[in-house]
């Protein structure tokens, strides 16, 4: 049995992906494009996984281009945009995901590998249905995700493309293959930050910068207009910026009070403020007392 997986330019491949999306019982394409004229369009809509098998190939992906070589892997949702112009002697492969083909049971497969697990999970969620997300790895030829994939293509191929337990052992064994060598092999990733990921990451910036801390400056620092990362923060912690700031010099200020022999100007003066006043009465509104009888309280109880 034998079935015709290669591609040679743009137009077989979109012939071949239409097809794919009309079929209601597959789930799951592979294409191999080899030494392919001129340039091929990679069919949106679909969560992709694209290897360079073998050769070079010049890859736009969200409008970003560079070479690259045999061993690199793209994995990428629905949105991103991914086109490519081989060189001679080159072969990519391309699958192709309907969202129907992640089913529970096969996600809790590879559960374990967070961050893939998470890419796949999100993929095909609506939030990140209008967001291009990707991951460009590069992993050395002959390598078992060379092996791997390879061993999907020919599954999938195998199956006329419709799919089984083994094309989804093949499946899962790639995809734990990318994840055991992903922190060394990763060498580019789409810029979205989730917005869980970003509020640590700004209330870690607070706490460094927090005797200047500014919420202009901060923006600034993370490419966002003031308000709306105030909104955000409102949003995730509860909190404004400017109540999470006080908050944390309040607690820095406790911690020095407690810890150090430095007076209380001072500490006042280490936390960024030039009103000592407004200070007391932000303190004593949120501990209960002074930051003199909070010292004075704690000594006194040891």
């Amino acid at each position: 049995m034998t079935l015709d997986c290669y591609l040679h330019d743009n137009e077989s491949m979109v012939k071949e992906v239409t097809a794919f999306a009309a079929n209601p019982q597959r789930e799951i394409s592979a294409f191999v494009s080899q030494e392919a004229r001129g340039r091929v369009e990679v069919p949106r809509g679909y969560t992709r996984i694209l290897y360079i098998l073998e050769g070079a190939a010049r890859v736009e992906i969200d409008g970003d281009t560079a070479d690259y070589q045999a061993g690199h892997l793209f994995l990428t949702n629905a949105r991103t945009k991914i086109a490519y112009e081989e060189q001679e002697q080159t072969a990519v492969i391309s699958f192709y995901f309907k969202d129907s083909y992640f089913t529970d049971s096969l996600l809790t497969q590879f559960a374990e590998e967070q961050q893939l697990y998470r890419f796949f999970v999100e993929a095909i969620s609506e939030e990140f249905r209008h967001t291009s997300r990707y991951m460009i790895f590069h992993f050395a030829q002959m390598t078992d995700v060379h092996v791997y994939s390879l061993l999907l293509l020919k599954q999938v191929v195998k199956m006329y493309y419709f799919n089984n337990k083994v094309t989804k052992a093949a499946f899962v064994l790639l995809i734990v293959e990318i994840s055991q060598g992903a922190d060394q092999a990763l060498v580019k990733k789409d810029r979205y930050v989730a917005n869980d990921q970003l509020i640590e990451e700004v209330l870690a910036y607070i706490d460094t910068m927090i005797r200047t801390i500014k919420l202009e400056e901060t923006a600034e620092y993370f490419h966002f207009h003031p308000n709306y990362l105030s909104a955000l923060l409102k949003e995730k912690t509860g909190q404004t910026f400017t109540e999470i700031v006080l908050h944390k010099r309040i607690q820095l200020a406790k911690k020095n009070l407690l810890q150090t022999n430095l007076s209380v100007q001072e500490i006042v003066e280490h936390l960024g403020y030039k009103d000592k006043a407004f200070f007391y009465k932000k303190f004593k509104q949120a501990v209960g007392t002074t930051p003199r009888a909070y010292r004075m309280q704690y000594k006194e109880e040891k």
